[in-house]
């Protein structure tokens, strides 16, 4: 008998431990149980409240390493800021180029960076640019013996001229004691001590252009004129009483004024310019626009010759002005897109003046047969739903980039490249930022990212694109109105 209160006593001790585990193993299964409920309704709730669609993304606490070649790519695009110039930067039958513009597209492709120019008409605008620091180059004539230069770096010089004093009258003799100059040119800073002209009063108008002094000039508003000897020979043919009576200043040098921050930028820039000045297409190039008998100027290139960008104007501006675009920067897509030359088809079945898809012409009603202005109205409607699909971004200007990418690209590639940039922690309205990403699809690691729907694309083109599209539509703005 006590051998069995013994025996039972050990069993029941054993059963007590054996269900205390029991009961231990399932508080502790419950407790996961809720903490996997608990953590799964909080990701829940974090991943639908913290970007709206299509951002819609988890933020992660995570150290993001960027390939150093894409990175480096997009960090050492070289900025540009050029004035809107008679001879240096202009629009020719619906395509900027010029002088400087030829220059840095050398550059460009030179010393292998991207160089992306930003055009000015206001030289009070460059001049505040300057001081900002905000560009790695800017293009305008300054004098480099000045108070301010000193704070600047600057490139060797690209080129040469000297101001030349014009006239509209038929003597030969300075009888005014009064000279003109444009805003966008200062001739007061190329003067020697000993010119003939230190003493005149010099009369600068700050609203007038060079060329629009020319027609003063041409029309006997004004006596005398003094400019650049290189915008001379360009208007001169354009303007039957006007001339050049006599150089009126010594020759300067041509430089870019460069960031003093990039250091290795500038010796690449000063490096590159040693070697192209003794080459057959610099010397190509001077002659191209500062000869007297240059095919181009004697072909008519002044902004007075040209009524417009091209024949199909008056239809861009009918329906851009409908769907509130400025028929500028329609003209810029068309331009990039064929060229203005009706009726092509592209190799993906793309076509017309707007190079729209077939699914996207059944979308909107127009077909292959229904003409050019059919295809610039379907065009100019589709640029309006993919204005809609960027109305979070209140920057207008800003907005145009990525109109004019996801005109190229499609907005759902666009839509990847916000989120990648959003879910890096970068501001996915501004292009700068988003463009990054856009190239970065091309590669697997991003391509298949889980905030990535559309998969694999090769991003460079459309940033190259959308870079095209906006200088040229820079350009015309300044030229157009």
């Amino acid at each position: 008998m006590q051998f069995l209160k013994i025996k039972y006593g050990i069993q029941y001790h054993k059963n007590f431990i054996f269900a205390q585990i029991i009961s231990l193993k399932r508080s502790l299964i419950s407790f996961l149980v809720m903490f996997l409920l608990a953590l799964t309704f909080g990701f829940g709730f974090y991943f639908f409240t913290t970007l709206p669609p299509p951002y819609n993304i988890v933020e992660e606490n995570i150290v993001v390493t960027i390939p150093q070649s894409d990175a480096a790519e997009d960090v050492d695009n070289v900025r540009a800021l050029i004035l809107f110039h008679a001879s240096d930067y202009f629009v020719y039958r619906g395509f900027p180029i010029g002088f400087q513009y030829e220059m840095l597209r050398e550059l460009e492709k030179g010393i292998g960076r991207n160089v992306e120019i930003k055009v000015e008409t206001d030289v009070r605008k460059i001049l505040k640019a300057l001081f900002e620091n905000n560009y790695d180059l800017v293009v305008m004539d300054f004098s480099y013996s000045g108070l301010f230069l000193p704070l600047f770096a600057s490139s060797i010089p690209h080129s040469y001229s000297h101001p030349v004093l014009v006239s509209g009258s038929r003597t030969d003799t300075l009888e005014a004691k009064t000279i003109w100059v444009s805003h966008d040119f200062s001739p007061i800073l190329f003067f020697d001590d000993e010119s003939l002209y230190s003493e005149l009063s010099i009369q600068r108008n700050n609203e007038l252009t060079t060329e629009e002094l020319f027609e003063k000039t041409d029309a006997g508003e004004i006596p005398y004129l003094i400019c650049d000897y290189n915008i001379a020979i360009t208007l001169l043919p354009f303007y039957s009483n006007v001339r050049i009576l006599e150089k009126a200043g010594p020759q300067f040098e041509r430089r870019w004024v460069l960031n003093k921050k990039n250091t290795q930028l500038n010796d690449d820039i000063n490096h590159w310019l040693l070697d192209f000045k003794k080459t057959q297409r610099y010397r190509w190039i001077v002659r191209k626009y500062f000869s007297r008998e240059s095919s181009l100027i004697t072909a008519s290139f002044a902004n007075k010759n040209q009524s417009g960008i091209s024949q199909y104007d008056a239809i861009i501006k009918k329906y851009a002005q409908q769907y509130e675009f400025d028929w500028r920067f329609v003209a810029s897509i068309i331009c990039q897109e064929t060229k203005f030359i009706s009726g092509l088809t592209g190799k993906g079945g793309s076509y017309g003046l707007m190079q729209l898809m077939p699914a996207t012409m059944d979308y909107y009603g127009v077909s292959f047969t229904d003409g050019d202005e059919a295809n610039i109205s379907a065009g100019i409607q589709h640029l309006s739903r993919i204005n809609r699909s960027f109305d979070d971004i209140e920057d207008e200007d800003e907005r145009l980039y990525f109109i004019a990418a996801a005109y190229n690209a499609g907005r759902g590639h666009l839509f990847d490249a916000q989120r990648l940039c959003a879910k890096y922690g970068e501001d996915f309205k501004k292009w700068s930022h988003v463009s990054k990403y856009l190239k970065l699809k091309s590669q697997q690691q991003y391509a298949t990212d889980s905030v990535v729907y559309s998969g694999y694309f090769p991003g460079a083109h459309t940033v190259k694109y959308t870079q095209q599209v906006m200088e040229r539509y820079a350009a015309y703005k300044a030229a157009y109105q």
